[in-house]
């Protein structure tokens, strides 16, 4: 069975990762930037993950009580409870199905005397056009935070050139990942000075703790291989373990369970040392394969358009991360995809902010990500796998009743997190 996302790490990266554990010198500065032709050092920040970085950089700012964020509707949960902890508000605006972008129209009509960030998360591999974003933030002095966690693509894109934030996650599911770890781009020298300055005075990440994650995924991505994994789904079913809550909890970034003094830690040397070897050795080869899982993605857009949407498959800058697809009869065709041997999911990190109009006591109006299915695709997987598994979703996903562009409209509620 393909699984539904491959880990992108290999064994030479993990030995390395633990010699630096073991045998590793003096711990490194997590002032420095991992590649500086990438991000320079004046304005780089190594931080546990983007999490820790969110959280320092609200930290650093010191927003007033009942200060506004307007978030892209579409984000990880995490994300919004660091708004809620620093006494701030977190005001969505939606997410077009179609180009995975905020208008420019929806984030002024969110913007309030009150609003004094923006914060846009690139989703699923793809980016937003970021020029009207940035200029209508600049005429209300709002401070612009793009999170870049799902839209690393190396040397290619280092945030916009005027957006003041971007936050680069290396965490286990992400491209060129170092298993932990997140570079943020800070572009005001006092702002970046603050956070270090309070980053200095956090704990260490214990090397041990860093060592306990090489090997974890280490395991993972060796049960990762199409017929070991098929063989502990197998089990899993025949235990009666639900295997996609399994899944997730391996990979989920961190427990609720004192949530923020688990995130606010320095990297350890080890972690910096990794995010530099896999951020330097983002090569050629890797842009190859960013372009082979474009277009991957691309002509499965192309290919299922009477039967499935797949968000934004008209950004031209997709890059399929993931690949998502929106599905009428979404259980029928998962059934259908994992008796075949490829194991689609359903579940997403990911949460749909809810709105303040919005009585959440009441019965929830659809959203788009809720009705998502995840394809398995990775690297190894051969062309005529990935063929196979389009045929499935074409012979089995029931026509479109409605259009993307409706749907992309639905009203936003919240989503459940994995």
């Amino acid at each position: 069975m393909w699984p539904r996302k491959q880990i992108d790490v290999g064994a030479a990266d993990i030995a390395y990762g633990m010699g630096q554990v073991l045998w590793g010198g003096a711990e490194e500065s997590a002032a420095l930037s991992p590649d500086p032709g990438w991000i320079p050092d004046d304005e780089a920040l190594v931080c546990l993950s983007v999490r820790s970085g969110f959280d320092l950089l609200l930290t650093a700012l010191g927003l007033p009580p009942g200060s506004e964020i307007v978030v892209s509707a579409v984000t990880i949960p995490d994300m919004v409870r660091i708004i809620e902890h620093h006494g701030c508000v977190a005001v969505p605006v939606d997410v077009d199905l179609e180009r995975l972008e905020v208008s420019a129209e929806a984030l002024e009509a969110a913007i309030t005397p009150r609003t004094r960030a923006v914060l846009v998360a690139h989703l699923f591999g793809s980016r937003m056009r970021m020029e009207p974003l940035v200029a209508l933030a600049r005429r209300h002095r709002l401070v612009v935070i793009e999170d870049c966690a799902q839209a690393y693509v190396g040397r290619g894109y280092a945030g916009h050139s005027v957006s003041d934030v971007a936050l680069f996650s290396f965490g286990p599911i992400k491209t060129a990942t170092a298993l932990s770890g997140a570079v943020l781009r800070v572009r005001n020298p006092g702002l970046l000075a603050r956070m270090r300055s309070i980053q200095a005075g956090y704990p260490r990440q214990r090397r041990t703790a860093y060592l306990a994650r090489l090997l974890k995924y280490a395991a993972l991505k060796t049960v990762g291989r199409p017929k070991l994994y098929g063989a502990l789904v197998g089990t899993c079913r025949r235990l009666g373990v639900d295997y996609d809550r399994l899944f997730s909890s391996l990979t989920h970034g961190f427990s609720t369970t004192d949530f923020f003094r688990r995130i606010r830690h320095r990297p350890c040397g080890p972690l910096v040392a990794m995010l530099r070897r896999r951020i330097a050795r983002f090569d050629d080869a890797d842009a190859e394969r960013l372009e082979r899982r474009t277009q991957r993605g691309e002509r499965l857009a192309r290919q299922l358009e009477g039967c499935a949407a797949v968000p934004g498959s008209r950004n031209p800058t997709h890059t399929y991360w993931v690949v998502p697809l929106l599905v009428t009869n979404r259980a029928a065709v998962r059934a259908a995809l994992r008796k075949a041997g490829f194991d689609a999911a359903d579940r997403s990190s990911l949460v749909v902010v809810p709105r303040r109009d919005q009585d959440l006591n009441g019965r929830p109006r659809q959203h788009w990500l809720n009705d998502l299915l995840f394809l398995p695709d990775s690297a190894e997987m051969p062309a005529a796998e990935f063929d196979a598994m389009c045929r499935i979703v074409e012979s089995t996903a029931e026509p479109r009743g409605i259009s993307s562009h409706q749907q992309s409209r639905e009203s936003t509620v919240v989503a459940l997190p994995r």
